[in-house]
């Protein structure tokens, strides 16, 4: 999700944070599960990786209109400092995850609500109804569940998930020199932020490792650079104590 929206960013040449459109398509297109896009922007927004600056709009295509997006780690016009970091707010990997839960859980209990639709009325009230008469069943109401995978949980039994692709140039698959240690470290750091290097910094040589061989495996999602960033705010609190 996180990717998408810096390869936009990336697009516009490092400008318009917070005026980044991606659209629903986009997502999708780059390998992102129909039914994880709108729980996986709740889910990076609650975790204060992203800003949906304007909400877009749904229908015919002269009246669609795309999200715009602003990514909290990146400096945006009108706002000080290399960013709002809204991430920082939260402390632990058990917050995170308590925060990502609820966030994606929020909108499919909005959902159901919405879709229980009232009983036709039967009886003498209602000459025009037929007791027998069920209210016709229609793609909402006939829905046996809402499946709401995210952007860190793809629900691997309605989907097999395309590996992440690596932000940057294009992708030279299996090339050694793309899993160089320091071009890692790299394209690491270009996903963490402008801060990037100095958290990679702060890690422990073991955590370091483990993050780096998730990356080259294409596994560095928006929940493993949290956590990375949780790991790096604690090794500093420990380093100045």
């Amino acid at each position: 999700m996180l990717d998408r929206v810096e390869i936009e960013h990336a697009h516009h040449g490092g400008n318009d944070n917070g005026k980044l459109p991606v659209t629903f398509n986009q997502f999708h297109e780059y390998g992102i599960h129909r039914h994880s896009i709108a729980p996986g922007i709740r889910e990076a927004e609650a975790l204060g990786f992203l800003v949906v600056t304007v909400n877009g709009r749904a229908g015919n295509a002269e009246h669609r209109t795309p999200n715009l997006f602003r990514l909290t780690y990146r400096d945006a016009e009108g706002l000080p400092g290399d960013g709002t970091h809204e991430w920082r707010r939260i402390t632990t990997t058990e917050e995170a995850e308590q925060i990502a839960d609820a966030a994606r859980k929020d909108k499919a209990a909005k959902k159901t609500k919405s879709q229980c639709r009232k009983m036709p009325v039967t009886g003498a009230d209602n000459r025009h109804r037929n007791g027998k008469s069920p209210v016709p069943e229609t793609i909402t109401t006939g829905m046996a569940k809402t499946i709401t995978t995210s952007i860190s949980r793809v629900d691997t039994t309605t989907q097999t998930p395309r590996e992440a692709r690596p932000l940057g140039s294009a992708v030279a698959s299996g090339a050694a020199s793309d899993n160089r240690r320091d071009r890692v470290e790299a394209r690491i750091a270009s996903k963490l932020g402008a801060d990037g290097y100095d958290v990679l910094q702060s890690l422990s040589d073991s955590d370091l490792q483990n993050f780096i061989e998730m990356e080259q495996r294409g596994q560095l999602d928006s929940t493993a650079l949290a956590e990375m960033r949780l790991k790096s705010l604690r090794g500093r609190k420990e380093a100045a104590a």
